[in-house]
């Protein structure tokens, strides 16, 4: 049964064509067997009895036909009618007292029945199948044998109402899986959405986080340019010095602010698309953060370790804000990316060295403890996402060095595609050009 799990939604599986194939088979080994016995008893019957000998081949015609026609009919009173035909054609061997090679044909006659009609109508078949026979038998005197021989008949015919009956429980059992591979595939579909979906929402967050801290910090520098502008043109008349001074304390500014629209810009501007998931993802965001004078290099410890869906999005999201933060706060220059299968899971650290001058200004515990910052919009979102997960994001001062360390435990899988191509230990660099 294992062939179903690899079959596509909507395709006719090799499982499915196992019982019918089957079932033809038998069909033709046994109309195969009726025309030898036909044969056999044209061959040696007498002239007086050639006429009801030549009944034989052609209920053996005329029930061939009738199979012929069951198949291509739907399951129902049709198929029912000609299971029911036929085995009332196979009635005349009985008839005349030749059994014989007709077994085989009544065998499936028997299973087919039970099949298009029921169990209950495969026992009855076994009951008149055996009581012609026994009345045939009796007719001539030979009681003692007419019963032995319905008995034995009834036996043997009950073979082909059991092989029925375990041909309707394989049907059965071919549908259900059917059934749940549909189930799961509708599973797989809705999955995968959802995570498209939490992408775009991941987005949507840093896009709104950007516009408010876009507002306050640029607005605020804006502001300033505006005053150091002002001034110097009320002064320069009077304190051309001064007037030159405002102006340079505008252009520094305005470099500023430049800078920090820019790397908003990089921050905000990747987005993984097909083909772009896992470590590959994150090298789109990393090459996203040329032109900001930083290089970064990304380095995939996975393995053979696929990041499932969700491990994606958060890791992704990880990057980002690391990135920014590590642009913004830190201005650094060189930053070193890790995705590595740890034990129990899999874990990302962002390492970035602090600019000498900044190192006094950042506290040496990490944000959201005791004596650090406070987390963030982005650091605290990112937390919460790990802790829904079940793991845990810690970001804070290591000696020089500023490190982001996120850690997810193992994922279910959503997809049975959601490999992402995680392969040996390489290393991937995305430089300023």
């Amino acid at each position: 049964m294992g062939i179903l799990n690899g079959t596509p939604l909507g395709g006719r599986t090799d499982v499915q064509h196992v019982g019918h194939t089957m079932m033809a088979i038998l069909q033709v080994l046994a109309f195969l067997s009726y025309i030898a016995f036909s044969a056999t008893i044209l061959a040696i019957v007498d002239d007086d009895e050639l006429l009801p000998a030549l009944l034989l081949p052609a209920a053996g015609v005329i029930v061939g036909v009738l199979w012929i026609v069951r198949h291509r009919l739907p399951q129902g009173r049709g198929r029912a009618a000609c299971s029911i035909l036929v085995l009332l054609l196979l009635l005349i061997p009985s008839v005349i007292g030749q059994l014989g090679f007709n077994v085989p044909f009544l065998l499936v006659a028997q299973a087919l029945l039970v099949i298009d009609v029921g169990l209950w109508a495969g026992l009855l078949g076994n009951a008149i199948v055996a009581a012609t026979g026994m009345i045939v038998l009796a007719s001539h005197g030979e009681l003692s044998t007419a019963l032995v021989n319905g008995l034995l008949v009834f036996i043997l015919t009950t073979v082909g109402t059991a092989l029925g009956l375990l041909l309707v429980r394989y049907e059965a059992l071919v549908a259900d899986q059917q059934s749940m591979i549909s189930e799961r595939d509708a599973a797989l579909v809705r999955a995968e959405r959802q995570a498209v979906l939490e992408k775009e929402l991941v987005l949507a967050e840093e896009r709104a986080r950007a516009a408010h801290e876009l507002h306050d910090g640029l607005g605020h520098r804006l502001t300033h340019i505006g005053m150091s502008l002002e001034f110097a043109s009320r002064v320069r008349d009077s304190d051309p010095s001064a007037a030159w001074a405002e102006i340079a304390v505008a252009q520094r500014t305005t470099r500023e602010a430049v800078g920090e629209m820019r790397t908003w810009v990089r921050a905000l501007s990747p987005a993984i698309g097909e083909g772009e998931r896992g470590v590959a993802g994150l090298d789109a965001v990393a090459a996203s953060f040329r032109g900001t004078g930083v290089h970064v290099d990304v380095e995939d410890r996975l393995g053979e370790r696929a990041l499932e869906q969700i491990e994606d999005v958060v890791i992704h999201r990880a990057v980002q804000e690391g990135l920014t933060n590590a642009l913004r706060h830190s201005h650094a220059r060189h930053v070193t990316i890790t995705v590595a299968c740890v034990e129990g899971g899999i874990e990302m650290r962002m390492v970035n060295r602090i600019a000498p001058e900044l190192l006094a200004a950042i506290p040496a515990s990490a944000v959201g403890e005791r004596g650090g910052p406070a987390a963030g919009f982005g650091i605290g979102g990112l937390a919460d996402r790990a802790r829904e997960l079940g793991g845990w994001v810690r970001a804070g001062r290591d000696n020089a060095e500023f490190v982001l360390h996120l850690f997810l435990p193992n994922q279910p899988p959503a997809t049975d595609g959601a490999a992402n191509g995680a392969s040996g230990a390489k290393k991937r660099g995305a430089e300023d050009a």
